[in-house]
């Protein structure tokens, strides 16, 4: 090993010199992650304008990695940067591994009473994604600009699913041939969580004057204060770390646990598709399947097994919200730091495009849709579901906590439940998964065809509870006249 190899270089950056140690790249990549992780949070702490519009840190964080990295300011190389685009993909499975563990499982009914119109609000805005999706890619944006079929699973996999789907998804793309496509899909993610909290901020305003009920001050500066932490304080993991190692080793092995399984289930299928199919045919739906959707069905039988032996003291729910929530945060960052401004800039019409059809069917689906779902506080009820549907479960949550501050509507509980029977299949879930891959072996109509009929069985699910319950206050119906004239 020669002395230049182990001797102290220089990186000119500009005019400024930066002395930098000879180390290996993951340390290199390691060490400006945690530099950017801790600056976005400094950031969104003094500014004030992110925190009056609920900015995540993570996604300043990600715009910070994006603005220092090769593709903008050439501060930090391009190997650091390709090397941290293969943390979203590892990321992703611990936050879907930890979705539901922790949390007792209700009976199916108990969610079906609970949650049933959300449910079938939240499926019909997904389904039509994919209608909506796949009928512009063939009718304007494969024509018109190129864009291939694949185009027509985004808007379901950024808006719905958000960064981490989109992520996680990536090498679904690799290994189909559409690789440009991860870049393209974390940028409508981006686009729609701004566009989330943007509208849902301006549309509670509208609706808080118009009804008479105004957010005190205190709620915002609280819910201010919940998205600085993002549902952690890294002072106090760090005292737990050192106070009760055994309770966040626990909760690790359990997490590590669910993706072992997913891992396992995920293998097991390649091996029976391969069984089942054979030299028949070489079309193989499972061979492209991510990890992450079953790392989450491996956290459901964790959870099933905790409760059956009664172990659930090997779990601490609030250590594992941590690990989801810091995986999420650093899955956001690496995502929108690493995605090729190249790839969405050539194809930029197919994506302002999308970006418009996906926001103009949840708000439409929202003023329409909603008030015929839910037979009461269908504001609050539809608001949670919107929040979710253009950014992520935060976000959806951070609505619901604006719009209804007491809860006093039930639209919390409600949206809880809705995600046990929403999550494993939408937004990120088996389905997303699977029609990405679907799109490509099976052709766009008939997925489109599947598209169209369940998201017309969706449709006629939501307007039966809604007419089968008491009606609608007038109240409210003026009230929701009032935002359609508004806007």
């Amino acid at each position: 090993m020669s002395f230049e190899r182990d001797a102290t270089r220089w990186r000119n950056v500009g005019q400024l010199g930066i002395l930098v140690t000879s180390m290996p790249i993951w340390f290199e990549g390691i060490a400006v992650l945690f530099l950017v992780w801790v600056a976005a949070r400094v950031i969104k702490r003094n500014a004030s304008l992110l925190q009056r519009y609920f900015i995540p840190s993570s996604l300043v964080g990600g715009v910070v990695l994006l603005l220092v990295g090769h593709q903008a300011l050439d501060l930090v190389p391009q190997a650091v940067t390709s090397w941290l685009a293969l943390f979203p993909s590892l990321l992703i499975n611990v936050v879907f591994a930890g979705m539901f563990i922790g949390h007792k499982r209700p009976t199916v009914r108990q969610v079906w009473k609970t949650a049933g119109p959300m449910i079938a609000f939240g499926n019909t805005i997904a389904w039509g994604m994919y209608v909506i999706g796949i009928g512009l890619t063939m009718v304007i944006l494969g024509p018109l600009f190129g864009a291939p079929p694949i185009f027509g699973a985004l808007l379901e996999i950024s808006f719905s699913g958000g960064h981490g789907t989109a992520a996680g998804l990536s090498p679904t793309f690799a290994h189909l041939g559409y690789s440009e496509t991860t870049s393209i899909a974390l940028g409508l993610a981006t686009i729609s969580i701004m566009l989330a909290v943007i509208s849902g901020l301006t549309i509670i305003n509208i609706y808080n004057r118009r009804s008479g009920r105004i957010v005190d001050r205190a709620t915002m500066k609280a819910e201010q204060s919940r998205m600085i932490r993002r549902g952690y304080d890294l002072t106090r993991f760090g005292q737990a770390l050192e106070t009760k190692p055994h309770h966040v080793i626990s909760s690790a092995m359990v997490i590590g646990a669910a993706i072992g399984i997913g891992w396992l289930l995920l293998i097991g299928l390649r091996w029976a598709e391969n069984a089942l199919l054979g030299t028949a045919t070489p079309i193989r739906v499972f061979a492209h399947l991510p990890l992450f959707p079953l790392a989450m069905f491996g956290g459901l039988i964790v959870q099933a097994v905790i409760e059956r032996l009664h172990l659930e003291w090997l779990v601490r729910l609030n250590t594992i919200k941590i690990f989801g929530a810091m995986a999420l945060d650093l899955l956001m960052i690496t995502a929108i730091g690493t995605m090729s401004l190249n790839a969405i800039s050539d194809n930029i019409a197919s994506f302002a495009i999308l970006a418009i059809a996906g926001t103009a069917w949840i708000l439409l689906a929202f003023f329409v849709l909603a008030p015929r779902f839910f037979n009461k506080h269908w504001f609050e009820y539809g608001m949670t579901d919107v929040g979710q549907a253009m950014g992520m479960t935060a976000t959806g949550l951070l609505l619901n906590r604006l719009a209804d501050p007491m809860n006093r509507t039930g639209a919390r509980e409600s949206f809880a439940y809705k995600q046990l029977a929403y999550e494993p299949f939408m937004g990120g879930g088996i389905v997303t998964a699977f029609a990405v891959v679907a799109i490509v072996e099976f052709g766009q109509w008939p997925v489109l065809v599947v598209g169209v009929a369940v998201c017309a069985f969706w449709l006629f699910v939501g307007f039966r509870l809604g007419n089968k319950r008491h009606r609608r206050h007038l109240r409210e119906h003026s009230i929701a006249q009032f935002v359609m004239r508004e806007f």
